[in-house]
Formats: structure tokens, C-alpha cells, sequence
């Protein structure tokens, strides 16, 4: 009995020792793990975590080695419309960012346009221990910075025709005011005759729209500055109101600043640029050519993607995007027509249009200028539902 004891003395002592041991063992490979923290720091590290992550104003998608998305914040996924558990590929991400994470190298400050917003991105690769462990892409909402700047862009082009006008108004008034302070009231009444010829504008024997007016002012003098020629085509016709000046202004301003500096680097002299502005109920058209090389075959499909420019790497590649978001933004849109690779350069039109009117919300007005000239520019096209009042009904 005795010995039987004894024996299972050894035997318990032995798996004591053996679980000692284990739990020994267990023990350092959980710190080790953990990173030596406790179950309860380990709680509070992970609510910090998610505090941190979900609290922040920028957007946090970190994906694995295996291109897994591991976390993803509530900004991120508001911005990109991502969750975790997917995998970067089958993301619905802008091309900029996929080549981010395809490259897998360090990048700062990178724009791009997803969707409706205008983002900055950067990433950083993330290894410990030489073992990697991924990537972490940060994003920043650049929209409303972005639009303010457009509207600021636009304001000033309207403010700078407005400046001219005073200043060429204030000339004339001198003008009439010494004629007729020193008893010349015959030439008096000829300055008067000639001015009225003349004072209107192109736009505004053709555009009765104030903003549309300005616009066509400030940028054919713009125009005259890079030596290049801005002109009304004969198809122009504009008879009543724009409702959205902003999101107008921020169209044409895109469309016509492009083709300027198209003109303007093309070979072609002299360098012109054709507008032509057309109302068809609350549908605005508008069509831009230029005198440019014309938009590059392999461009041609990519144009409206962030960070694509025609004006090589001094370009910064975002203003056909937001040409066509501004357009978006009311339902509209903008295209490529024409690229130019038939003898003339490719042709912006744009169609501004309301999507109720006999069904053709989604088509494209017709080519509204035909300047019979040897070679021609882009033609963009674009709608923006309801961009023009209706039209009056005749008394």
C-alpha cells in the first residue's frame, strides 16, 4: 500500500511539474505574442485603438501582405465606400490608388478624384522585425477646399471683365466729358453713335446672361494676353438665365482654360479658340474648339481621370475630372467628342441640359461650331439638368 503511494506521489508530482512547466512556457510565448501586455491592456489598447481610428478626420485603410484590407475607419470607408475583409483588388478604388498599393512604395501627398470627392493620399509600407506586414493608406477630403477654389476662380474672372468694363466705360465718359466741355457737341453726338455701335460685347448682342457675359469678356481678354484669339461662334444664342453660375462658370472655365493653353502650345498659327453657346429650353450647349495638337491617342480614353493631363508633367491632371463632377453634380455630364487626329485638334462640347424635356436626359448636343478652317480643337460634351431658366412664354 505503502509503495502504491509512493508511485502515485511520483506520478502526480510529476505532472504538477509538467504542468508548471507548460504553463510556464504558454505563459512567455502569450507575452511574447502580446508583446508582453496583460489581458486588460490589452482591452483598453484595443477600445484606444478603435477610439483613435474612428475619431480622427482622415481616412485609414491599411491592407495585409496578402493585399487584404485588415482596418478600415469610418472616414475611409465614407470616402471610398470600403470595408475590411476585401480584398484590394475587388475594390472600387480610383486608378491612382490602385497603383499606390500595386507599387507598394512610399508616397506623399497624391491627388486623386473618387467619385464626387477630391482626396490626398498618402502611404506607407509597414514591416517589423524585417517581416511584412502590409501598408497603411491615409486619405484627406480636399472637396470642399476644391470647390472653394473653383468658385473663387470664377469670381475672379467675373470681377476681372467687370474691372475692364468700368475702366473702359470711365474712358469713354472722359471722353464725351471733353468734348462737351469744349462746345464739340456735333462730334460729341458722333462718339455717342459710335459707341453704340460698338459697346456691346460678342456675348452680348447673343447671351442676355450677366454671368455668361463677363465670362466670354474676362477670358477673350485673357485670351489676347497668351496670343491667342477667343471668339463667339454665329450658332450663339442665349436668351435668358443661367440658374447655376457656379457650377456654369466652373464648366466653361475648365473647358475654355484648357483649350487656351492648347492653342497656345500648338503649332498651329495663329492660335484661336472657338466658343459657342446655344439655349434649347433650359438646356445650355456648348461646344469648345481650339487650334491644338488635339488630345494624344493614348490619352484619349484617360482624359477625365485624376492625375492624366494634356500639358505633360507640368499639368496637374484635375481639371477635366472636376469639369465633369461639377457636371455630375446636377445630373449632367461631360465627354470627348472628337480627339483630332483626322487633320484637326479634338473638340470639348458640353451639353447643359434639363433631364425632363421629351425624354433626352441622357444624350449630347450636336456640334455647335464648324470653323472651316484647315485644323480645329477638341469638342467636350456635358449636360447639367435645369442650367438655364425656361423660357418666357411670349405675351
Amino acid at each position: 500500500m505503502t509503495s502504491e503511494l509512493g508511485i502515485a506521489a511520483v506520478f502526480a508530482g510529476g505532472a504538477l511539474l509538467l504542468g508548471f512547466v507548460g504553463s510556464v512556457l504558454l505563459a512567455r510565448r502569450l507575452k511574447r505574442l502580446t508583446l508582453g501586455l496583460e489581458p486588460g491592456e490589452l482591452a483598453e489598447l484595443v477600445q484606444e485603438r478603435e477610439a483613435v481610428l474612428h475619431g480622427i478626420s482622415e481616412g485609414v485603410l491599411a491592407v495585409d501582405a496578402d493585399g487584404r484590407v485588415s482596418v478600415c475607419n469610418g472616414e475611409a470607408a465614407r470616402l471610398l465606400g470600403v470595408h475590411t475583409g476585401g480584398t484590394v483588388a475587388a475594390l472600387s478604388l480610383p486608378p491612382a490608388l490602385r497603383q499606390v498599393f500595386a507599387d507598394r512604395a512610399p508616397v506623399d501627398n497624391v491627388i486623386t478624384v473618387a467619385g464626387e470627392r477630391v482626396l490626398v493620399a498618402n502611404y506607407r509600407a509597414v514591416r517589423r522585425d524585417e517581416r511584412d506586414l502590409g501598408g497603411v493608406l491615409t486619405l484627406r477630403d480636399r472637396t470642399a477646399l476644391e470647390t472653394i477654389t473653383r468658385e473663387l476662380e470664377s469670381v475672379r474672372t467675373l470681377s476681372t471683365a467687370l474691372r475692364a468694363q468700368r475702366h473702359e466705360f470711365a474712358n469713354r465718359l472722359h471722353v464725351l466729358s471733353g468734348l462737351l466741355q469744349n462746345g464739340h457737341g456735333g462730334e460729341a453726338l458722333e462718339f455717342l453713335h459710335a459707341v453704340s455701335d460698338t459697346a456691346a460685347p460678342a456675348a452680348g448682342r447673343t447671351v442676355d446672361d450677366p454671368y455668361l457675359q463677363a465670362f466670354v469678356d474676362a477670358k477673350t481678354a485673357e485670351a489676347a494676353e497668351k496670343d491667342v484669339r477667343l471668339t463667339l461662334a454665329d450658332t450663339t444664342w442665349v436668351g435668358t438665365r443661367v440658374t447655376a453660375p457656379v457650377e456654369v462658370t466652373t464648366v466653361l472655365g475648365i473647358l475654355v482654360d484648357n483649350a487656351l493653353e492648347a492653342a497656345r502650345r500648338g503649332a498651329r498659327r495663329p492660335a484661336w479658340v472657338d466658343l459657342a453657346l446655344l439655349e434649347d429650353g433650359a438646356t445650355l450647349h456648348i461646344s469648345v474648339v481650339d487650334s491644338g495638337d488635339g488630345v494624344p491617342a493614348g490619352l484619349a480614353g484617360r482624359i477625365f481621370d485624376s492625375g492624366v493631363s494634356m500639358h505633360g508633367e507640368d499639368g496637374r491632371g484635375l481639371g477635366l475630372a472636376l469639369a465633369r463632377q461639377a457636371a455630375r453634380r446636377l445630373h449632367g455630364d461631360v465627354r470627348l467628342a472628337d480627339p483630332g487626329h483626322h487633320g484637326h485638334d479634338a473638340a470639348f462640347g458640353v451639353r447643359l441640359t434639363d433631364p425632363g424635356r421629351d425624354g433626352h436626359d441622357a444624350a449630347f448636343g450636336v456640334r455647335l461650331t464648324d470653323p472651316g478652317r484647315d485644323g480645329h480643337g477638341a469638342v467636350f460634351e456635358a449636360r447639367l439638368p435645369g442650367a438655364l431658366q425656361p423660357a418666357r412664354e411670349p405675351a
